[in-house]
């Protein structure tokens, strides 16, 4: 990423207030990107302000995170983002990692490669919003959680009096390199509770290629999962976290490049520009047949994983299987 050319924070924010006169709506992401720094160095920006630095105790933080009631979970990378409301209750360490379970919640994140943590408060047309944001040693956003109108408001101040860092300087200086998780080492970990294994096994080197489907096809597939409310498993990622989304689809809506999965409790943003393919993998996991589909961006990175329900007497679910086998194939990948 190119560097901003300015010195001091302090001409960085005024940058970023220039360019929001000009362009109200523009996301922090993209202002980021305009500006030529990441989106952790343009939020501390404002720290003391709307902003506030978090202490690194994620465990604690996270754990403090269920007294909240629900909250809504978000993990993006590039081109999605999966969103899901519920309850962190759960906390399991695992190595570097953390599982978080709960209701509606299912996440695994790498706070290894975290570096950074804010409480922040934005100005919407509905009122303030309140979230804790993440970032990795990149200053990109790993994992965010925000308020709804069911948490527990009292509880969350509290929560950022505790964990607020003695240093709330505007600056934020980032690691040179980054750390990236190793997907066959993960999914190898005997501590993994057996779902996250078998989902994480669908990127490894032990997934078979048997073919490619281009967008259209990944698009009559999901309406068919909506009209048959199929239970599936969602999977966005990134090097910090993975959620996922337990469950049958049914709203689906294109905006523009967009489409959408927009339900109660799960929405899933999906950028189809930025899509090549999908992949249709197959392993075999307990002697037993698993079929994985991994939607590829223009460098081969999954931009998003889908695999269907699978049962420890019965294994995959048959029709999730049929509905691959019956997806036009436009070649090997």
């Amino acid at each position: 990423m190119t560097k901003h050319p300015v010195s001091s924070a302090d001409t960085l924010k005024q940058a970023w207030q220039d360019l929001r006169a000009d362009h109200p709506h523009m996301r922090i992401r993209d202002a980021a990107a305009t500006l030529g720094v990441s989106e952790a160095e343009l939020l501390a920006t404002d720290c003391g302000n709307r902003v506030t630095r978090l202490r690194e105790h994620w465990p604690a933080l996270l754990g403090a995170v269920g007294t909240l009631g629900p909250v809504m979970a978000l993990t993006r990378n590039a081109f999605a983002v999966h969103e899901k409301t519920g309850l962190y209750e759960d906390i399991c360490p695992c190595g570097d990692m953390l599982l978080i379970s709960g209701h509606h919640i299912e996440l695994y994140l790498s706070t290894g490669v975290w570096h950074s943590g804010f409480a922040v408060m934005e100005e919407t047309h509905l009122g303030p919003r309140h979230s804790l944001q993440f970032f990795d040693t990149g200053g990109e956003a790993v994992h965010k959680i925000y308020l709804t109108e069911y948490s527990d408001a009292g509880l969350y101040r509290r929560l950022v009096d505790i964990f607020r860092a003695d240093d709330q300087s505007p600056n934020l200086e980032l690691p040179t390199e980054g750390t990236k998780s190793a997907l066959d080492a993960l999914a190898s970990s005997q501590d993994l509770p057996e779902h996250w294994r078998r989902l994480l096994l669908v990127h490894t080197t032990e997934a078979v290629l048997a073919g490619r489907i281009a967008t259209p096809a990944l698009r009559e597939l999901m309406r068919q999962l909506a009209e048959l409310l199929l239970p599936i498993q969602v999977l966005v990622g990134n090097p910090g976290a993975m959620q996922l989304h337990d469950g049958p689809i049914q709203n689906l809506k294109i905006t523009g490049p967009w489409f959408n999965v927009l339900d109660q409790g799960f929405n899933l943003h999906l950028n189809e520009m930025a899509v090549a393919g999908a992949d249709i993998v197959q392993l075999t996991y307990q002697q037993r047949d698993l079929t994985g589909l991994l939607v590829r961006d223009q460098n081969q990175q999954t931009i998003l994983t889908i695999v269907g329900q699978f049962d420890e007497a019965d294994g995959e679910n048959v029709l999730w299987r049929d509905l691959l086998k019956a997806l036009p194939v436009i070649g090997p990948g």
